[in-house]
């Protein structure tokens, strides 16, 4: 028999989690489709960094209302745990691309991101162990630091859950259906699912995932 959901999501990890998060989030039947089982792809080897520093400003904006909205207030805004740990965050790069941390960092402060350029003495003093020898300065931010990315993924996957999501482990997705052009449904090795919306967040899989679509990405 065919399940129906409004949207399915292809892997749970630590971006299929929030995605499906979201969407349930905003009333949609959902489904997360996980081949293994929640964090046990490249999610549960991350280190969690949490931080805003980026050469792109859409994701220093986007990171920034990321630990803003979320990191800072975590148990409000999703409920459960992320093992967030405040320690601080330097950028180092070699001398020749100062200046171009110089220009980042003042279009993070434009964002409103709480970050600096400091030199390599005041980093020194910051952490007394770093050695400063092949840098002149460094971006600081002091409220970035690292997160638990398995306990992040639960949680999402959890408030989900609250919202009537559904989380099926150990469900490889073995087909992607479409109709007139657009996406309709799943096959996989624990029956069939139609959904009008099939979100592909397989990670290191995403390619294979993509292709039972017909979808060649973008080298």
């Amino acid at each position: 028999m065919t399940q129906t959901y409004d949207a399915i999501v292809i892997g749970a990890g630590v971006m299929g989690a929030s995605i499906a998060f979201h969407l349930a989030e905003r009333g949609l039947k959902t489904a997360i489709l996980e081949r293994r089982t929640a964090a046990s792809g490249a999610t549960g080897y991350s280190s969690g960094l949490v931080r805003m520093h980026y050469d792109l400003a859409v994701e220093a904006e986007l990171t920034f209302k990321s630990h803003k909205n979320y990191f800072s207030n975590w148990r409000e805004r999703v409920g459960g745990e992320c093992g967030f740990q405040h320690t601080s965050f330097l950028k180092i790069v070699k001398r020749e691309y100062e200046d171009k941390l110089r220009g980042n960092v003042a279009n993070q402060q434009r964002i409103g991101i709480n970050t600096s350029v400091i030199s390599a003495d005041e980093a020194r003093k910051l952490f007394p162990d770093l050695a400063t020898d092949d840098f002149d300065f460094v971006a600081y931010e002091p409220d970035s630091g690292y997160a638990d990315a398995t306990l992040t993924t639960n949680s999402f996957i959890d408030g989900a859950k609250r919202n009537g999501a559904t989380l099926i482990q150990n469900c490889e997705v073995t087909a992607i259906h479409t109709a007139g052009g657009r996406v309709a449904g799943v096959s996989s090795d624990k029956g069939e699912f139609a959904a009008p919306i099939v979100v592909n967040a397989a990670g290191r899989w995403a390619k294979h995932v993509a292709s039972l679509a017909g979808v060649e990405p973008r080298s």
